[in-house]
């Protein structure tokens, strides 16, 4: 063998590969444990499980975002998140939401290589395309950080979601495709978008030739999903006396936050320029400060574009189009709903944290359009999405 074939076959896809998720497992391995080391307990979700173990709707003391009603404080994100965490807050009351977020990352780097085999993308893809989704986008960063409450929100309805998807992709089952979407949307109420997606998705499942079963699989998603949504409402009721009201009126607000709320209020045609341009135009933006080093990142965070170049990897699709058109509904009315909010996600680095609600979706239209893509095309792509993620945070101090 010459000096030729031996640099050939080191360079060789696979061997690259083997070195790429060395490196990948390493810098998450790296990352989790800064975020293990900076969790202090403080997670809204951690104290209201804990309270609800005592018996209490409200926690016991003043922390950062909390909804402060009648003189108590009250968690005003849905409570899915909480509830999951109650049971292990029972039985090791010291666990942090960190830790949480690891395990759950574990469980979704099998669950995205089930949804891309059933798609039938071959086994280096497939792992190059698991760690696009859960380090080359936000996902990455909320589990770092996610001794804060938003972050493991994320964390939560990220995972359900997948959940979800690989169960109406596989057996169709409504019952649990239902009760992983309620807990999306109980994790992040965005997530009830995808509802589109799930339900296109087991109206097609051929696991059920009859229509009887098809329809009936459909009525337990939308019994589940209603129930759902009718816990969070019950809660708010026993919260603050109305079901509609979740609390996020009482968050006391400062900085640029309270200054568009007061003269904009939540949701304007105003904030769309702003929302855009950071969803789709905003470069990497370090910031310097009067150093010569890099020592933060815009805190806006980095449009999809450039964070995340791979996603858009998707529009090269061309099959089971009914299907896709399920994603592409679902992620358009959750875009169209961010476009008019007036907060984009900020604190966020690196990324449009609000993607997360409807990314497991493109799941599906990037697994089909795997085919069509250049290998060494999509691999760069995500080999640049993993590398500029991790700069972005190395430079976070949270």
């Amino acid at each position: 063998m010459n000096i030729t074939e031996s640099i050939s076959r080191f360079f060789s896809l696979r061997t690259v590969s083997l070195l790429f998720f060395a490196l990948c497992l390493y810098a998450f391995a790296s990352t989790l444990q800064q975020g293990f080391k900076r969790d202090n307990g403080s997670n809204l979700h951690l104290n209201q499980a804990k309270a609800w173990l005592h018996g209490q709707l409200d926690i016991p003391k003043k922390l950062h975002d909390v909804a402060v009603y009648k003189g108590k404080y009250y968690v005003p994100f849905p409570p899915a998140p909480s509830v999951l965490l109650t049971p292990v807050v029972a039985l090791f009351p010291k666990v942090n939401t960190t830790l949480i977020a690891g395990l759950l990352t574990l469980l979704n780097i099998f669950i995205l290589q089930d949804i891309f085999i059933k798609l039938e993308v071959d086994i280096l893809t497939t792992r190059w395309l698991v760690c696009a989704f859960l380090l080359g986008t936000g996902y990455w960063s909320t589990v770092r950080l996610s001794n804060g409450v938003w972050f493991f929100s994320h964390v939560v309805a990220f995972s359900a979601l997948l959940l979800a998807v690989r169960e109406a992709l596989g057996k169709g089952r409504g019952l649990f495709v239902g009760l992983f979407a309620g807990t999306a949307i109980l994790s992040r109420q965005l997530c009830l978008y995808s509802c589109v997606f799930l339900l296109i998705a087991l109206r097609l499942n051929t696991s059920h030739v009859s229509s009887r079963c098809k329809y009936k699989n459909l009525i337990q998603f939308c019994v589940m999903v209603a129930g759902a949504l009718g816990s969070y409402q019950i809660l708010n009721y026993l919260r603050f006396g109305n079901p509609f009201d979740t609390g996020y009126s009482y968050l006391e607000l400062d900085g640029f936050l309270d200054e568009r709320f007061r003269h904009f209020g939540l949701f304007n045609v105003e904030y769309l320029r702003f929302n855009l341009y950071y969803m789709f135009l905003q470069g990497p933006h370090f910031e310097f400060g009067n150093s010569l080093s890099p020592r933060a990142m815009d805190e806006f965070g980095t449009a999809l574009t450039f964070a995340s170049p791979f996603l858009f990897g998707a529009f090269f699709a061309r099959e089971n189009k009914t299907l896709q058109a399920g994603v592409w509904i679902s992620t358009a009315l959750a875009l169209v709903h961010m476009m008019f909010y007036y907060n984009n996600g900020c604190i966020q680095y690196n990324t449009q944290r609000f993607s997360l609600d409807f990314i497991p979706l493109l799941t599906i239209p990037l697994a089909l359009s795997a085919r069509r893509i250049n290998q060494k095309i999509l691999y760069l792509s995500i080999s640049y999405s993993v590398l500029l993620n991790w700069l972005a945070l190395s430079l976070v101090r949270r």
